[in-house]
């Protein structure tokens, strides 16, 4: 299963923690990394005092994500609109009630508005959870009564710019594509790159799989990865990689980087 994947899959409870227990694999896997953690082994922690401390790979996954990540709360309200569903006023409301502020202290922070307004704000957030609850109930409900042939739809990755009709790609479609574009197997090269968006973001889905997640790219390190799938245009694949949202870069474009 890949990280995107493993993301869109997770219990509330493990989007919480910041990672999720893989059973198939016998890891421990951070939801924003992917960094892994075999179950069983135990990892050494430098303590402040030159005191090492020993966890096993589940307290160490929790560790991973509070010294790498930060809190998961501050990761979750950072991803886009079309991801969350929150406004930038209420990524900036829960940020203040996560913190214990009270409304006057919220009105006085922000240089306007009313305690009122601010309560309000509060009720509307907790009806928007209650409505996702039972959205999310519904679902799992209706999920259980469809019939195994129907069709499965590809994950989307976290960062993408533009959620539409694009994004609605089965797993069979999926497959196509693949053979269609990569006839010589998944490590390419293309056999031509389609204009039609859907196929397009399946592609660079695929290709996006092979950056690693925690690694930072030199510019001439991303050409040569991409150079395997289409050398006479690599620049473009780059290009587009970077517009729909699966890399990130330095505005001089010195490092390159899995976006999220």
């Amino acid at each position: 299963m890949s990280q995107n994947d493993l993301f869109w899959s997770a219990e509330l409870v493990d989007l919480k923690k910041g990672f999720v227990f893989v059973q198939e694999e016998g890891r421990y896997s951070c939801l924003i990394c992917g960094a892994a953690f075999e179950d069983g082994e135990i990892f050494r922690v430098p303590d402040r005092d030159n005191r090492d401390k020993w966890y096993d790979a589940r307290k160490y996954a929790a560790y991973h994500v509070q010294h790498s990540h930060g809190s998961m709360l501050d990761y979750l309200l950072g991803l886009d609109k079309k991801a969350s569903g929150l406004t930038d006023l209420q990524k900036q409301l829960i940020r203040q009630f996560a913190s214990g502020m009270s409304d006057a202290e919220i009105v006085k922070s922000s240089g306007g508005g009313s305690a009122s307004t601010i309560r309000n704000h509060r009720f509307v957030l907790k009806e928007k959870a209650k409505q996702a609850k039972l959205l999310l109930a519904a679902i799992e409900l209706m999920e259980s009564g469809v019939s195994a042939d129907a069709p499965r739809f590809m994950p989307i990755h976290r960062t993408a710019t533009q959620i539409d009709e694009r994004y609605a790609i089965t797993e069979d479609e999926y497959e196509s594509i693949m053979q269609q574009y990569f006839p010589q197997g998944p490590n390419g090269p293309l056999a031509s790159f389609p204009r039609k968006e859907k196929r397009k973001v399946a592609i660079l889905r695929h290709i996006s799989a092979y950056f690693e997640a925690s690694r930072k790219y030199t510019e001439k390190e991303v050409n040569d990865l991409l150079k395997r799938y289409w050398e006479a245009d690599y620049v473009t694949l780059r290009r587009y990689l970077i517009e729909y949202g699966f890399l990130d870069r330095t505005d001089d474009g010195s490092e390159y980087w899995v976006k999220g």
